[in-house]
């Protein structure tokens, strides 16, 4: 070999060694099999490619890429490369994390439980652990509320105790206390002044009170005459039981049920009552009979001579059964 081929494949090897170190410190192997899978997530909290992909706590793989979602909505796109042939449950999650306190991101694989398994291209659920700032204000969180709740109370009182202590409420105060005394002396005034009548009217309460005694004794002297009055309510009791009132009622009930059965064969049409009650053509009969009724009174009114031949009704015309309802229709428009 010639010198400069010796020195063109030293150099070829050390620029493969360096590649392979450059991975390798990278954590890409690149003799090794390699998977990808992706992930959506609104924000990466700081994640870069080349952070390791663990499963408790064993990297299994790397961040290869990150990128926006070609759907326009602004949410990132996280290539992963997994170097470790282990499998992926189809409902595993992908959950971007904190390995230390200075904020370094990775991500943490959670196995799921499905039967199927994730294919390489496939899409895993994402999630965003909280950090150790948000963990702290979460639990904060509530505390700080209660305490601005309190605050305001304690602001609240101040300010009520403040309003109390002022000189205008203090001479409030004692006006109102001196009020509520003269309204107990006024009381007890008022207590005083009724009693006096009633001292003053106890001649007539005595007096009261043997009137009511002397009734007392009228009644139980006159109480063989309020009995024999009692007896003859009794008496009369008697007289009203024994009157049949329910026989009374029985027969004013059969008389009503007959009435009703006569009523019920009247409106069923039967007998001579229901046929003259129910038969249309009796009805139509006797309204047809009124019209020539009142036709004949009419021929009678405007054509006597037909009827009786005297000269005392002059020459009369003669008129037919139109001309009388003409001039009969004509007097009915002159009516008021």
């Amino acid at each position: 070999m010639s010198r400069e081929l010796k020195a063109g494949i030293i150099t070829l090897l050390s620029l493969a060694a360096l590649f392979w170190g450059l991975n390798f410190l990278k954590g890409i192997d690149i003799f090794g099999k390699e998977r990808a899978f992706y992930a959506v997530y609104s924000r990466v909290e700081g994640l870069t490619p080349s952070r390791p992909v663990n499963i408790n706590g064993f990297q299994v793989g790397r961040v290869d890429d990150i990128r926006f979602h070609p759907d326009g909505s602004g949410r990132l796109l996280v290539k992963m490369v997994m170097t470790n042939d282990v499998a992926l449950p189809r409902d595993s999650e992908a959950l971007i994390y904190s390995t230390d306190l200075l904020g370094e991101k990775a991500i943490k694989l959670k196995l799921g439980t499905a039967p199927q398994k994730a294919q390489p291209g496939d899409t895993l659920v994402s999630d965003i652990q909280l950090t150790l700032t948000e963990e702290v204000n979460k639990q904060v969180a509530p505390i700080k509320n209660k305490a601005e709740t309190l605050l305001g109370s304690i602001d609240a009182t101040i300010v009520l105790l403040q309003g109390f202590l002022n000189p205008q409420t203090k001479k409030n105060f004692t006006e109102t206390f001196e009020r509520i005394s003269r309204t107990f002396a006024s009381l007890e005034h008022s207590v005083k002044t009724f009693d006096t009548p009633l001292t003053s009217s106890r001649k007539g309460l005595v007096h009261i009170v043997g009137n009511l005694e002397k009734t007392t004794t009228t009644l139980a002297n006159n109480r063989d005459k309020l009995d024999n009055s009692l007896d003859n309510i009794n008496a009369v009791s008697d007289s009203l039981s024994q009157v049949r009132f329910k026989q009374t009622f029985r027969k004013l009930e059969s008389a009503l049920s007959r009435a009703d059965s006569a009523l019920a064969k009247v409106n069923q049409g039967k007998g001579s009552a229901g046929k003259l009650v129910n038969d249309p053509a009796l009805y139509q009969n006797l309204e047809e009979a009124t019209k020539q009724l009142n036709l004949l009174l009419l021929d009678l009114k405007y054509n006597p001579q037909r009827y009786l031949n005297f000269s005392i009704f002059g020459n009369t015309g003669k008129y037919d059964e139109e001309d009388i309802r003409a001039m009969e229709a004509e007097k009915e428009k002159k009516r008021p």
